[in-house]
Formats: C-alpha cells, sequence, structure tokens
C-alpha cells in the first residue's frame, strides 16, 4: 500500500464491542482532524461488508471475544490494502505471532498512552513507518496441525478424557492413545495437560465442524460446532518477548 498522503483525510475503521470505548476513539481521533473515522459494533463478521464498501485506509481492532483469527484472515482478503491494527490491554506471544503472520501492521496497547501518543502511533503505521511486532522469541516454535490433531487439542482443552474424546470422535480408546501419543511426540508435550495449555493459550481460528471421521463439514451446525485451530504456536515460559512502548506511553 502506498503511504497516505498527508493532504487528506486517514479513512479508519474502529471495531470494538464497547460503545463507550468506540466513543472515545472516534472523538480522539475525529478532533486531530486528521481522520475520517467510522465504528463500528458489535457483531465481528459486519465488518467484512461494511470495509468492503468503505475501502479504509486503516482498521484498528479491539482484541474482543469476537475478533478471531478467522475475522482477521477475512478481513484480509476483504480489504488487501487496508491496514489492520490490534488494539488490547494485553498481547500473548502467540496472539502476537499468528496475527503478524496474518498480515497485521501493529499492534497498540490500551492503557497508559495519552491520545496524542495514540494519534501519533496511527499516523505512523498508516504510513508504514512503524514496524509490525513480528519478532519471534528465541524460545519458540510453531508447529501446524492436522485436523485430526486440531480436534484432539481443542477436545483436550476442555478437559476430556480418552473415553469422552473417543465417543466424540466415534473411535476407540486405543486408537485416541496412538493419536495422543504421536501429537505429544510431535508437540514435544511432556502430558495431555501439556497440550491443553498450549491449546488454551493459543487463539483459535473462527469455528468449523467435523462429522466423526476425520473430516470438517461445512453445513451450519451450532451443537457439533468447535473451534479450529491450525498450528500451535509455542512459547519457553520465563522467556517472553519484550514489548516496545508505544508513543506516548
Amino acid at each position: 500500500m502506498e503511504p497516505v498522503n498527508d493532504e487528506r483525510l486517514i479513512r479508519i475503521v474502529v471495531y470494538t464491542d464497547d460503545p463507550v470505548l468506540g466513543l472515545g476513539a472516534s472523538v480522539v481521533l475525529t478532533s486531530s482532524k486528521q481522520f475520517h473515522v467510522t465504528t463500528a459494533l458489535p457483531e465481528a463478521y459486519a465488518l467484512i461488508p461494511l470495509v468492503e464498501q468503505i475501502r479504509p485506509d486503516m482498521i484498528l481492532l479491539e482484541l474482543a471475544p469476537e475478533m478471531t483469527l478467522g475475522v482477521i484472515a477475512a478481513l484480509r482478503v476483504a480489504v488487501p490494502s487496508s491496514r489492520l491494527v490490534i488494539w488490547g490491554k494485553n498481547f500473548s506471544d502467540e496472539i502476537l505471532h499468528q496475527a503478524g503472520e496474518l498480515g497485521v501492521a501493529g499492534f497498540l496497547r490500551r492503557g497508559g498512552c495519552t491520545s496524542e501518543g495514540f494519534i501519533a502511533n496511527l499516523i505512523n503505521i498508516a504510513n508504514g513507518s512503524s514496524a509490525p511486532a513480528e519478532e519471534v522469541p528465541e524460545h519458540s516454535r510453531r508447529v501446524a496441525l492436522t485436523q485430526r490433531e486440531s480436534q484432539l487439542v481443542n477436545l483436550l482443552a476442555q478437559g476430556m478424557k480418552n473415553k469422552e474424546i473417543a465417543a466424540c470422535l466415534g473411535i476407540t480408546e486405543g486408537t485416541v492413545r496412538i493419536y495422543l501419543s504421536k501429537l505429544f511426540a510431535k508437540i514435544g508435550a511432556r502430558d495431555r495437560f501439556e497440550v491443553a495449555l498450549f491449546g488454551l493459550k493459543n487463539p483459535y481460528f473462527g469455528q468449523a465442524t467435523w462429522d466423526g471421521r476425520d473430516a470438517f463439514v461445512t453445513e451450519s451446525d451450532e451443537v457439533r460446532a468447535r473451534p479450529v485451530l491450525r498450528s500451535l504456536f509455542l512459547v519457553e515460559p520465563k522467556r517472553r518477548r519484550g514489548y516496545t512502548p508505544a508513543a506516548g506511553e
């Protein structure tokens, strides 16, 4: 995307599931006389037709429960020229890595930042002069998951025992043990609890369903719907990424 021309307003769409937060961001950005603001809430997927119509220079996304990686990926496809910025109180290494892989241009931490710093940071990102937080921690790795492995990680994260997993997937307990043994070796996990922890820490990539025969189905079925993990981003404990403060922090 070409750098934003200073002679015109930066068109920005602000998404949040909090109306008060959205209003505050809109007032601050509008008062700078450098942004044309459209606020979107609360349905995350309603963003897609909105941004396709507006074609904004930037989309500011609060890290709300509905803001899944699936929504972010869909936004990148819908408006590839828009710069995506994630806005939240805290960012795990997992969300920084996986959102960065999807092409998120920057991350802003809520709190501890003045309105001037907030505006300056967004202008920097809009002009491409702010580096995205893409650095991968030294002791980390990404492990791609098959559909079956994604199912197993999700079910372990729900606290299911082997018998319950077998019933859910329509396979035998012996087959579950074989699958889990291979999954532990692939991830490098010591036990099922460590796999469950990895599953809970990694952000889910939207929703999908499966039919019990190791194949996802496309029809809508809320009863059988389960989150999907395409990969696990693994970070050793106590070796966390450093955070570069935003302008004004």
